[in-house]
């Protein structure tokens, strides 16, 4: 299976042609869009919500993932295998988080690119087709490089990000840390929220955090939006008590 990862959203045709490249290489590999509202032009906080949602993927399959506002500069484009399941996109942190939490990795810088390449739509003219080649097991120009050698910058990143990674369409808040314990405190913007199982075990209108789905410490607001409530956007530190 081929999962699509970007923060193209659903508007414009970035998304449609993107998957439609896809479609035309491998017509035979099922492709499934995983997220088009990834961190808008944020490789830092999309790296960690793409490892987190790793848990959906198994051996074989294929992520496409683009969050590359360097589109066109000098960055590289990578294919990494980690733990069986390949992730092709820029060289810009994305895979920072899915590379230091696998367990066997390799990497290869991306060596290909047709002529009439877009500076600015290498999703559409790169990544899209190498991915589909991925998931046909057909050649394309490659090099190995060693797992020391991708964005420098990225290595700085913490483990666990204390900050908002994502906001959903609810208002809930991601954060890039992982569930914390019920007893302990989260803190948003002066906002302090206790711990909970689920949305119905506090007051419809109350905030507080719980483990998600993708085992990420998140903060809610039953019946309510977490981002009216704190203000919080992506970006916004996340505080632990």
């Amino acid at each position: 299976m081929i999962f699509v990862f970007s923060d193209f959203g659903v508007n414009g045709p970035y998304s449609g042609t993107m998957r439609s490249v896809v479609m035309r290489h491998a017509p035979n590999v099922p492709i499934c869009d995983l997220m088009c509202d990834a961190p808008d032009r944020n490789p830092k906080a999309a790296s960690y919500l793409l490892a987190a949602l790793s848990c959906e993927f198994q051996k074989g399959d294929v992520v496409l993932a683009v969050v590359d506002p360097g589109v066109g500069s000098a960055r590289k484009g990578l294919v990494v295998e980690a733990d069986g399941v390949s992730f092709v996109g820029p060289d810009n942190g994305l895979f920072e988080m899915v590379i230091r939490r696998a367990k066997q990795v390799t990497i290869k810088v991306i060596d290909w690119m047709p002529q009439d390449a877009s500076a600015s739509f290498h999703g559409r003219d790169v990544f899209g087709p190498v991915a589909a080649r991925v998931a046909n097991d057909q050649a394309f120009a490659s090099h190995d490089i060693a797992t020391d050698d991708r964005f420098g910058a990225a290595q700085d990143w913490p483990d666990e990000l204390a900050e908002v990674i994502y906001v959903d369409p609810y208002g809930n808040l991601m954060t890039g840390l992982s569930s914390r314990a019920v007893d302990e405190r989260i803190t948003i913007n002066e906002h302090v929220f206790s711990g909970a199982r689920t949305f119905s075990d506090v007051p419809q209108g109350t905030g507080f955090h719980y483990r998600n789905s993708i085992g990420l410490c998140e903060v809610a607001v039953n019946c309510g939006r977490g981002d009216e409530m704190t203000g919080a956007v992506i970006g916004s530190t996340v505080g632990v008590n």
